[in-house]
């Protein structure tokens, strides 16, 4: 018989379940991930930024208020030295006395001896000689400024003038300036020197020595500058630097200058383009002029005359000869302090 063998059971245990990621959820993440990172490095850098931009216009604003203080310490100096400066000038300027006499009094007003010591001065100059040429000259200047009915006090004054611009062309000597129209109109030199002189002592005999209260005002304007300094001048001369005497000459020139363009003309005469190295020229010879006409120049009427004078002569020199002074083409860049 056999035997019956009953197999037995087996039972197979179930395999593990195996989740697999989605690669795209994979991808997801590690999106998510590089995002955040990046972010957070964006943030960061961006308040690294901001805190060195703080620091930085915290320093500006610290540097800018440096410098202002700087500047304003520096400005307060220069103010309190001006201030000073100008006391002192002022106070140099009063109780100025010339061989004994008062000339200007505490009050910086001028006295009569000043008065007297400006006419003198002028007279003096007046005096003096220059070449037999520019006695012509000075001549014609004279004649034209009596039938321009100047006032006769002040053709002693004009004449010194006059001479002081040709003395000063002797001495420095000229260069050539193209002139105005008026030079082919006035072919003959002494008809020119005439012609132009005329027609400026028409405007110097409407203000010099003149009692209108405005011409006074208008003279009194015009060589403000130039009397003040010529005081100061005579009072303390080393404490009148050159730029302060530079500007005092410009200041003068200008308004003299201002004055006569109002004549058609003269302005032809001068040719436009020539108004500001006239003007130099005119601020030269005054600077160049102060050391012997400072007295004259004291008084405004007086001072107005001697500087009618100067005017008109470097005038009549631009129109009729088409020369001006060396040392005037110089005068913008080195003003006084070229002398």
């Amino acid at each position: 018989m056999g035997w019956k063998i009953k197999a037995p059971k087996i039972k197979l245990p179930k395999p593990p379940k195996v989740n697999i990621p989605n690669p795209v959820d994979v991808a997801n993440e590690a999106a998510k991930a590089a995002k955040r990172a990046a972010d957070q490095a964006a943030a960061e850098a961006k308040r690294q930024a901001e805190a060195a931009a703080k620091a930085a216009a915290d320093a500006k604003k610290a540097a800018d208020k440096a410098a202002a203080d700087a500047k304003k310490a520096a400005d307060d100096a220069a103010k309190a030295a001006k201030k000073a400066a100008d006391k002192a000038a002022k106070d140099a300027a009063k109780n100025v006395t010339d061989a004994g006499k008062v000339i200007v009094d505490t009050t910086g007003a001028v006295t009569k001896d000043g008065i007297k010591f400006a006419e003198d001065t002028a007279n003096a100059i007046a005096k003096e000689t220059v070449s037999t040429a520019n006695k012509a000259k000075v001549a014609a200047t004279q004649s034209a400024m009596a039938t321009a009915n100047v006032a006769t006090a002040a053709l002693d004054e004009i004449e010194a003038g006059s001479k002081l611009a040709l003395q000063g062309l002797e001495e420095v000597g000229e260069y050539a300036v193209d002139a105005g129209e008026l030079i082919a109109e006035w072919a003959e030199a002494n008809y020119c020197q005439i012609g132009v002189s005329v027609a400026l002592g028409t405007i110097f005999a409407a203000i010099l020595y003149r009692p209108e209260p405005s011409s006074q005002a208008t003279t009194v304007a015009a060589t403000a500058p130039l009397s003040s300094t010529a005081i100061l001048y005579l009072a303390a001369k080393d404490t009148v630097g050159a730029a302060a005497m530079g500007t005092a000459c410009n200041l003068t020139a200008g308004a003299f200058v201002d004055l006569i363009w109002m004549s058609a003309d003269v302005r032809k005469a001068i040719g436009k383009k020539n108004k500001q190295i006239l003007t130099d020229a005119i601020a030269f010879t005054l600077a160049k002029s102060i050391d012997k006409a400072a007295g004259a120049m004291i008084v405004p009427q007086s001072c107005a005359a001697v500087v009618a004078g100067i005017v008109t002569t470097l005038v009549a020199q631009l129109a009729c000869e088409q020369t001006l002074p060396n040392g005037a083409r110089e005068w913008a860049s080195t003003g006084a302090s070229g002398l």
